[in-house]
């Protein structure tokens, strides 16, 4: 076994991006959640988008911007029920503009800019928990909630549906070391989080987040709830590891807990690997 830690966790680095590329992947993912709820409550969705108007219009305040700052026509490309409701969804794109804190005269020629890495995770995860909540505040946390579980698989299944990324022939050559650099060099480049990473073999890896950027952008709802389900909850449902080689499970998550435990293995070398116990993941990197 290998075991190292990372001192990564920071709310000031910063990240560069496409504005117009962030901006269209949040209305996707509003639209896909108004979709699939259309499936379940299709009497109910002017409902939930009026409640919804009313959450992100309390949040948005007097705040604007130039909406002709970006092509729309790529924007709206895979919307299906948000060009239907043009108020809500331009406070949706009001949201995510003032959580990003874009300078006041961007257009969408300059393309990539810098911003905080933390206003980028507030933007989506902030997003997700007012589409939750607002499930909540209209049918009470256990149906509200309820609701929402039956959402999340659609969602991970039309992400699914996209991914064109291709398959090795033999999925039992895919090591954990790759993905496993790869990862910590991108959560400690943006400053995701305090972890400990114990590489057990070629195919197991275990992490110790000890603080992550995630919870903290939903922290100050004082709602962990709602807050774990809008965000982390997605990657703790089986759709998540379906036709992956790669799985991931958890025992906790740190919306809960003082710590959260990822543990990552190659399923096609270790079908359904027991989880490493919360005693050595705790411990793992400490001094005894």
């Amino acid at each position: 076994m290998k075991i190292k830690n990372y001192k990564c966790f920071s709310l000031t680095k910063k990240e560069k991006f496409t504005p117009e590329e962030f901006i269209k992947g949040r209305l996707e993912r509003v639209d896909y959640v108004l979709k699939f709820f259309k499936t379940l409550k299709s009497d109910d969705l002017n409902i939930y988008i009026s409640n919804l108007n009313n959450k992100f219009s309390e949040v948005i305040g007097n705040y604007d911007f130039n909406i002709d700052a970006f092509n729309w026509d790529l924007i709206r490309e895979d919307l299906t029920i948000l060009p239907n409701f043009p108020d809500f969804e331009k406070l949706v794109f009001l949201f995510v503009c003032k959580t990003l804190d874009l300078p006041e005269d961007y257009v969408n020629e300059q393309g990539e800019i810098e911003s905080l890495y933390f206003n980028l995770r507030k933007a989506a995860e902030r997003t997700s928990y007012y589409l939750v909540r607002t499930l909540v505040d209209i049918y009470g946390k256990e149906e509200g909630t309820e609701i929402y579980k039956q959402i999340a698989p659609m969602i991970i299944r039309e992400y699914r549906s996209k991914d064109e990324t291709e398959k090795p022939e033999d999925p039992k050559t895919v090591t954990i070391l790759d993905s496993n650099k790869k990862s910590i060099e991108a959560w400690c480049k943006v400053g995701l989080a305090d972890l400990t990473s114990c590489i057990i073999d070629d195919y197991k890896v275990v992490y110790r987040f000890d603080s992550c950027l995630t919870p903290e952008a939903l922290k100050e709802f004082n709602d962990p709830d709602i807050a774990y389900l809008s965000s982390c909850y997605l990657a703790d449902i089986p759709e998540f590891n379906e036709g992956r080689i790669i799985h991931l499970r958890r025992t906790q998550t740190l919306h809960h807990a003082k710590f959260c435990d990822e543990f990552y293995w190659n399923n096609y070398v270790y079908p359904d690997a027991e989880q490493p116990y919360l005693e050595f993941a705790e411990k793992m990197g400490k001094d005894s």
